[in-house]
């Protein structure tokens, strides 16, 4: 496979009207004329990014003039253009053809461009939207800033028409001695290949051997003996390549890709990686650093995992939706497990089929793209999701099925905000809970009850802590005495308590702090806030630590002793459930749907402690 990029300057026009289809703005000609509203962009970058623009939700059509001059034969290759992130709906055109469309901002699409495709001089068009939609996903409202455009890489792909098109590979650790490698593939046509596993300083082969493709499936089993397992502290790599053996072709190499041997599995309430018994210790991460939105330069995610592991840190859940791959690349390389997750979130249409769809086809799409990658462990398929609702939760249950379908060697869950009413963490494999107990409601020195009180009915799964935090304006300084709400003091007292906590509670196999760094969330305005999340350890610019950040190396291993309150905890889930469960199915359910859009407007995240 060959890539051809086209980044770089591209011509864009917003359309305030939505009229740029009906007056065929897709068309050269029609482009040319115009003298007016031109602007340029430096493709991948997002349209929020220009001057005048920055809360701007709508269409934006971005154009590019681009030369094609081969010097192989045409016609034993195939083209394609693939887009590795545009938010949120994309319309392609190729030299006036229409290419198809793309509705989600967060996964790559691609189109087959042989017939559209010709020597010389192409003109792509690509209208991209960020309006919101009640089918979407995520669907009206959303805890983020709605970064529009094509924020991540453009390239023309050349593939061979007889090629390997899918390569699944599988590890299982059999002991301390010896590990089973399993490589699935698919194939397109009739040819013999050189596969290699080569170590980790890419200059000894471990394996290699020869394969014809007679069908269109294939696969590779062995065993390895001493093998170097991959974990957050021994980040191992081998190699995988398969190579053209045929005489006639000139770009022999078909596939390469990194993979780790590691094995990710629960066996009561306990994770295990490796045979070992493993406790996630991790932070949330949202895809922005200003001043680049989502575009963030590689050095700069390089930059963000390794601050993250020095911390003490094994993991992160990227929130909430799948991060660029090079961010996943960096992470198989530095040693961090990361949860992902699609964009399932708050209120999406659950009863409607082509939601269902939409997110099937993100995730399967998500799974697809990182399957090899030895650092991502789980697929969340939602995040704080009305779970009590029947329709919402057999949304969920039809996804994590579909999720074990096409990858069975990772966790699948959801993420949960529901103390006692969700029953549906029965079907996960690892139960989740997001609460702030001593920032939004109540006060922290309950945490230990309530944990105990909520894990009554799942006591047979891990669980993960998978939300909890306080805001902290960097830079907000107040006397200890007082915990003042906003202040670096408050925060770190409130993640200290919380997190020696749940050190203390053996059900627990993880958790993770909310969240690395403040972000854009337009509807935090209040003086500390200014629209953003301050919940990070860090502010938007990086570089300022808030105090927590000092003070985090000594609290991630601490507990604190607490009073063993499990059977105070099922005697309370007794009393509570049927109450609780029928609270939140109904009464609050209708209060929600009422206030849903008053309480986003004023900035106030939806709760149901229930």
């Amino acid at each position: 496979m060959q890539k051809i990029s086209l980044n770089g300057q591209w011509i864009c026009i917003p359309d305030l009207e939505n009229r740029g289809i009906e007056k065929g703005w897709f068309i050269q000609n029609n482009l040319k004329k115009k003298d007016t509203g031109l602007l340029t962009l430096d493709i991948p970058k997002s349209f929020n990014l220009l001057e005048g623009y920055e809360f701007f939700e709508g269409v934006f059509w971005h154009y590019r003039e681009f030369e094609f001059n081969p010097d192989i034969d045409h016609s034993n290759y195939e083209y394609q253009i693939m887009f590795k992130g545009a938010n949120y709906n994309a319309k392609v055109w190729l030299n006036e053809k229409f290419l198809g469309e793309h509705d989600g901002g967060f996964t790559p699409f691609r189109f087959l461009i042989n017939k559209t495709l010709k020597k010389g001089n192409n003109f792509i068009v690509v209208r991209v939207d960020n309006i919101r939609r009640k089918n979407g996903i995520p669907s009206l409202y959303f805890d983020w800033f709605n970064w529009g455009g094509i924020y991540r890489d453009v390239d023309l792909i050349v593939l061979n028409k007889n090629r390997i098109t899918d390569i699944k590979i599988k590890t299982e650790v059999l002991s301390k001695q010896k590990s089973k490698i399993f490589i699935s593939f698919k194939s397109r046509g009739a040819f013999n290949f050189k596969w290699q596993i080569l170590d980790i300083d890419k200059k000894s082969i471990v394996f290699e051997g020869i394969k014809s493709t007679n069908s269109s499936l294939g696969k590779i089993s062995l065993i390895l003996d001493n093998p170097k397992l991959w974990s957050p502290s021994t980040p191992n790599l081998y190699y995988f390549q398969i190579i053209d053996i045929s005489p006639e072709v000139k770009t022999n190499l078909l596939f390469k890709c990194h993979f780790g041997i590691r094995q990710i599995e629960v066996h009561s309430s306990y994770l295990y990686l490796n045979k070992k018994r493993l406790m996630l210790k991790g932070v949330s991460l949202h895809e922005e650093y200003l001043p680049y939105g989502r575009t963030i330069p590689y050095e700069k995610r390089l930059e963000d995992l390794r601050r993250i592991k020095a911390i003490g840190f094994n993991a992160i859940r990227t929130a909430h939706y799948s991060h660029d791959e090079s961010l996943i690349d960096i992470a198989d390389k530095v040693g961090l497990l990361i949860l992902e997750e699609i964009p399932v979130y708050w209120d999406c249409n659950y009863k409607s089929n082509d939601t269902f769809k939409l997110a099937a086809k993100m995730l399967r799409t998500l799974i697809k793209r990182d399957i090899n990658h030895p650092s991502v462990i789980w697929w969340s398929v939602g995040n704080e999701i009305p779970i009590h609702k029947r329709e919402c939760a057999n949304f969920i249950k039809r996804l994590m099925n579909f999720a074990k379908m096409h990858d069975s060697s990772r966790l699948v869950t959801y993420v949960s905000r529901k103390l006692t009413s969700d029953l549906t963490r029965k079907k996960a494999d690892i139960a989740t809970i997001n609460t702030y107990f001593g920032w939004y409601f109540g006060d922290m020195k309950m945490l230990s009850l309530i944990l105990d009180w909520m894990r009554t009915p799942i006591i047979f799964k891990p669980w993960i802590f998978t939300e909890f935090g306080a805001g902290a304006k960097f830079g907000f300084r107040d006397n200890w005495k007082n915990q003042t709400k906003f202040s670096e003091e408050y925060q770190l007292n409130l993640l200290d308590y919380t997190i020696r906590t749940i050190n203390s509670k053996d059900y627990f196999s993880g958790w993770f702090i909310w969240i690395f760094r403040d972000f854009k969330s337009i509807h935090r305005n209040n003086e500390y806030q200014q629209g953003f999340n301050r919940k990070g350890i860090v502010s938007e610019k990086s570089i300022e630590k808030k105090l927590i950040c000092y003070h985090l190396p000594k609290i991630l291993n601490r507990k604190r002793k607490t009073i063993n309150t499990k059977v105070l905890g099922i005697i309370l889930w007794v009393i509570s459930f049927p109450f609780s469960y029928l609270i939140t199915t109904h009464l609050i359910t209708l209060l929600l749907d009422i206030l849903v859009k008053n309480d986003y407007k004023r900035g106030i995240r939806r709760l149901s402690i229930f």
